[in-house]
Order: C-alpha cells, then sequence, then structure tokens
C-alpha cells in the first residue's frame, strides 16, 4: 500500500471522527454570537439588483435573519447596532482560484523549503491575510491534502480565522518521471487515476483538478473526470495551451484555468468545439486569473512596485518567513513583457463572453505578484479598468456567480434572509470606483465580526 494512500486513509478517519464534535463546538459558538444589526449603508446584495439606500440587515448566529430599510425594519432590542452610513455593504467576496501554501515569494518554487510549515503556517497566515481583504470563501486549487484539509477543518470549526475553504488538494498529474512537489500527485494507470481521485473525494476535497492532461492516456483523463462527476463534483485543468483546451474538453472538464495569450483568439476547430459544448451542456466554465502568470500584472510587476512591502502582506509570518519573502524580491527579475498581451487577453475573454462560456473570478493567488492581502481587489480592477467590464458584473462574479459555480448558492453568496451572514463593508462605492473595495471596514463571515 502507498505512503500516499496510508496518509489519506488517516486523514478520512482522522476527520470523520471528529465530525460530531466539530458540529457541536460550532452550534456552540454561534450560540454565543451577538445579534448583529448593519444599519444605514448602500446594500449591493450580490444578485445584480439596484442599490438598496439606507439599508438594514439583521444577523443572528450564522444566519442572515432579515434585511429591509431604516423605514421598512426597526431595529429591535437585543441587536449590537453597526453603523454603516457612508460604506457600502455587499456579500462578502469569493476568489475561485488561490494557492495558500504560498506567503507572496515570487519564486513559489523554492517556497517548498517551508512545506513543513504549511499547515501550522503558511496556510493559516494566507487564509487570514484574505479573510480580513474581505474574502469570505476561497477554492484552493493545488495543497497538500493533509494540510489544507486540517487547515479547512479548523476554519469550519471556528478555532481558526479564514475564509471558507473549498479545496481541491493535490492536482493528479500525469508527470510520472518528475520528482513531484507535495501539492501534485502522480498516477500510473486508469485504475490508478480513478483510485487517487476516489481516495481525494473520500478524504474531503470539493473539487478534483487534473495537470499535464497531455501526458495522461484519454482513459485516465476519463476516468479521473466520471469517478468526480459520479460524485457530484467538477473537475478544473488547466487551459493556456490549445493542446490544454482541447484535450479538456475532449475529458469533459468543468472549469478551464487560466488563459493563453499569444494569439489574439482561439483556432477555430477550439472554437468550435467550445460552442458544440455550451450548446449540449454542461456549462463551461472558465477562470482566466487575467493579473497572474505574465498577463496584465506583469507591466505593473517590472517596476517593483511598492505594494509587495505592505505590511499587511506579512502580518502573521514569522521573522525568518518575512526575511525569505523580502529577500526574493530584492533579487525578482520579472520577465519581458510582450506588448501584445494585454490586447490578446482582452480579445481572448471578448470571445469566450461571445461563445457564452460562464466566467469565473478567481486571481491565482500565491503566484507571482497575487498577494493575499491584495490580489482579490487588484484583479477585480483588472476586470474593470482593462476587461472594461460594468463593476456590478464584477460584483456579481465575485459573489453570488462564483457561489454558483461551486455549488454553494443556496447557503451563500448573497445577502439574503437565511443564508450565511458572510458580509462586508467597504467606504465609498465600489459601483463608481472598484477600487474602494480594496480595504474593508468591517468584515463579517458566518455571523462573526472579524474586522
Amino acid at each position: 500500500m502507498s505512503v500516499t494512500r496510508v496518509l489519506l486513509g488517516v486523514l478520512i478517519v482522522v476527520v470523520g471522527g471528529h465530525g460530531l464534535v466539530t458540529a457541536r463546538q460550532s452550534q456552540q459558538r454561534q450560540s454565543q454570537i451577538k445579534p448583529l444589526a448593519l444599519v444605514g449603508g448602500s446594500l449591493i446584495d450580490g444578485t445584480g439588483g439596484p442599490p438598496v439606500r439606507n439599508s438594514v440587515v439583521l444577523i443572528r448566529g450564522n444566519r442572515i435573519e432579515k434585511v429591509g430599510t431604516i423605514t421598512s425594519l426597526p431595529v429591535p432590542g437585543g441587536y449590537d447596532p453597526i453603523s454603516t452610513d457612508g460604506m457600502t455593504v455587499v456579500p462578502g467576496l469569493w476568489d475561485m482560484h488561490v494557492h495558500l501554501i504560498y506567503s507572496g515569494h515570487p519564486n513559489t518554487g523554492y517556497w517548498f523549503k517551508y512545506a513543513s510549515q504549511f499547515e501550522n503556517v503558511t496556510i493559516p497566515v494566507a487564509a487570514e491575510q484574505m479573510l480580513m481583504a474581505g474574502v469570505t470563501s476561497v477554492r484552493d486549487l493545488a495543497a497538500p491534502a493533509q494540510a489544507i484539509l486540517t487547515v479547512k477543518k479548523r476554519i469550519a470549526e471556528g478555532t481558526l480565522p479564514g475564509p471558507t475553504l473549498y479545496v481541491a488538494g493535490p492536482a493528479l498529474t500525469g508527470n510520472r518521471t518528475a520528482t513531484l512537489t507535495p501539492q501534485f500527485m502522480a498516477i500510473s494507470s486508469e485504475p490508478d487515476a480513478r483510485a487517487k481521485a476516489r481516495q481525494l473525494i473520500d478524504a474531503g476535497v470539493d473539487v478534483i483538478k487534473m495537470f499535464n492532461l497531455e501526458q495522461m492516456s484519454p482513459d485516465e483523463r476519463r476516468a479521473i473526470v466520471a469517478e468526480a462527476h459520479s460524485r457530484g463534483l467538477k473537475v478544473v485543468a488547466h487551459g493556456i495551451t490549445d493542446t490544454d483546451i482541447r484535450l479538456g474538453l475532449e475529458s469533459g472538464v468543468d472549469d478551464f484555468q487560466h488563459l493563453g495569450w499569444a494569439t489574439p483568439e482561439f483556432p477555430p476547430d477550439i472554437v468550435t468545439a467550445i460552442r458544440a459544448r455550451v450548446r449540449a451542456g454542461p456549462p463551461l466554465y472558465w477562470t482566466p486569473t487575467v493579473g497572474a502568470n505574465g498577463l496584465l500584472n506583469l507591466p505593473y510587476l517590472a517596476t517593483r512596485p511598492e505594494f509587495v512591502d505592505d505590511p499587511a502582506g506579512f502580518r502573521g509570518l514569522p521573522a525568518e518567513l518575512v526575511d525569505d519573502v523580502r529577500n526574493g524580491w530584492a533579487a525578482y527579475q520579472p520577465g519581458a513583457v510582450d506588448p501584445n498581451t494585454a490586447t490578446n487577453v482582452k480579445r481572448r475573454i471578448a470571445q469566450l463572453q461571445a461563445l457564452g462560456v460562464i466566467l469565473v473570478f478567481g486571481t491565482d493567488e500565491g503566484s507571482v505578484g497575487q498577494l493575499p492581502s491584495q490580489s482579490t481587489w487588484m484583479d477585480a480592477d483588472l476586470w474593470v479598468r482593462e476587461l472594461g467590464i460594468d463593476p456590478m458584473t464584477v460584483i456579481r462574479k465575485m459573489t453570488s456567480d462564483a457561489a454558483r459555480a461551486m455549488g454553494a448558492d443556496r447557503e451563500t453568496g448573497t445577502i439574503s434572509e437565511g443564508k450565511y451572514a458572510d458580509v462586508i463593508a467597504v467606504r465609498g462605492d465600489p459601483l463608481r470606483h472598484i477600487d474602494a473595495l480594496r480595504e474593508p471596514k468591517i468584515v463579517i463571515k458566518h455571523g462573526r465580526r472579524h474586522k
């Protein structure tokens, strides 16, 4: 029996054995939270509807109890009133592509020297930084299984501050010869591909990620997708190269990650295949991570911007790691800026929209320059300023649409009665200045105020 299988088996037992205790602890903590009333601000509820002036949001336990205005919904006695005058109240934000194991170092491969600290240091620190930035739900798309699933459980229990985690654990890869870092798990055959997908699902992952599709056989790719779909999980894979996209579409991948930029348009055969998939279903999602991986943020990173020295990006990190990150940026050599990148990215995004692909908001937090304390608002700014998408649509992509893509929209994603109380408030109006999302003044996650 492989070491991987033993570790996953132990993790399943540990997580399952604590389920009853976790639920009881969570209920006890929620009963101790004083009811809250957010009073006075403009409300953007995440549905895409017009803002509501002079709003009132009542929160009891971990749920939104009622939503109204100061004239339609007087605040009952016993609530802790919080003024949101001069602010905009928004659902907690989502980031659908993060890597919480990293800590802002520009050389992600180098950072695995700290792999022993992922579970107790780097993942919890990045998670709390994202929460303080107003991000209340994230999808982590490659991390060691034990580390990320343990942190996910601790956050769900309420013993660790952070966004709700939806996780892939290690990505299943067809690379059988390289020495792999622990955010990957190699498959060796079609039965092994199916077995490892099943092990990850049994351990508690929420999504399956495939990597190096070109190094898998068609049967291996289809086995992973079939196993995930049979258990109600989506499958994600890279969509950078034409080969990535062709193999992903052929295999039934649900959500492509990242975006190629070498040419302004997809080849005709890929356009035809995307159109056929959108027409026949199931829905095709695409998380383009437009700021990362040499795309729209690279020209800015090439100037060595001051934001990489922002103390918020180091909050919670041990001094040794802080020094290592600073030294990494001092030695950072940005790649060459291709003057066609921005034009090609914008054209490809427009092409995907015209084909009926559902765009998903994700930043690739953890990659070069995508800092946990900054990446979400910075990419929102790119969607508005560079891609020309209106702010209300971008906010919807960051809230209700993301929850829907994750299959969690019945419980979260909008400020609606009965849903989880994941709410932030920002000074100013993000419909006029999307960068108002940069520094939320109030952050409430599952009814508990963190900021």
